[in-house]
């Protein structure tokens, strides 16, 4: 797996011991989120909207794909996987597999696609940065 386009980091548990009310958002109840269109067993939710970068909160069924897609439009995307496991594919790479805790940073526009591995619903939390006016 190249490191210039796909970084890795385990840092969750650091995140946990700092951050412990931003664990129960994250996690979160997926009432909230609506179906993706097209691909079933996979709903989002925006979490945050600010002028600098967007949250959005998504939910995989097992055995769901989110088909290859692009977030054209964003500066960098910030990849957490909150539950369960997925594999995710960057065009052009080699799949990854992801597991709890571990953050993947995508270059912003990446066509990318993921599949949840595992047995339960995977909760992935996407920060994505936005284009500055200048």
């Amino acid at each position: 797996m190249p490191t210039s386009s796909i970084t890795a980091l385990c840092f969750f548990s650091a995140f946990m011991v700092t951050a412990p009310d931003a664990f129960g958002q994250a996690v979160g109840g997926s009432d909230g989120a609506r179906p993706v269109q097209g691909d079933p067993g996979i709903s989002s939710m925006l979490v945050l909207e600010d002028e600098a970068f967007r949250v959005l909160r998504d939910y995989a069924e097992p055995g769901a794909t989110r088909r290859l897609h692009t977030h054209s439009t964003a500066t960098y995307q910030v990849f957490m996987l909150v539950t369960g496991k997925i594999r995710l594919t960057v065009e052009g790479q080699d799949a990854v597999d992801i597991l709890p805790g571990e953050v993947v940073s995508l270059p912003g526009g990446a066509s990318h696609t993921f599949t949840n591995t595992g047995e339960v619903t995977a909760t992935i939390v996407e920060v994505f940065g936005k284009p500055t006016s200048r």
